[in-house]
């Protein structure tokens, strides 16, 4: 039929999990989908965050700020061309 606007939060929290499970030399394909998530818009990033802070999770919290201060660039430009 259609895919949704926005994924699953906790699908994106897992993901997020996986990444910082995963050596730092290893993490290019994983921050890119992840950031593509956020780019795009495609993950409501208040209920992540609201997720995260309703279980204690604070260093997956810490995790995806710092992710977004990486494409911090790229939000503002609204995305990257193709």
């Amino acid at each position: 039929m259609f895919e949704p606007r926005t994924h699953d939060p906790r699908v994106f929290i897992e993901a997020l999990r996986e990444f910082q499970a995963t050596d730092a030399s290893r993490r290019g394909e994983l921050a890119n989908a992840l950031s593509d998530m956020i780019i795009a818009k495609r993950v409501d990033l208040a209920q992540v965050r609201q997720l995260l802070l309703d279980e204690g999770e604070q260093g997956l919290l810490d995790e995806l700020n710092q992710l977004i201060d990486l494409i911090e660039p790229y939000i503002e430009e609204g995305g990257v061309d193709e």
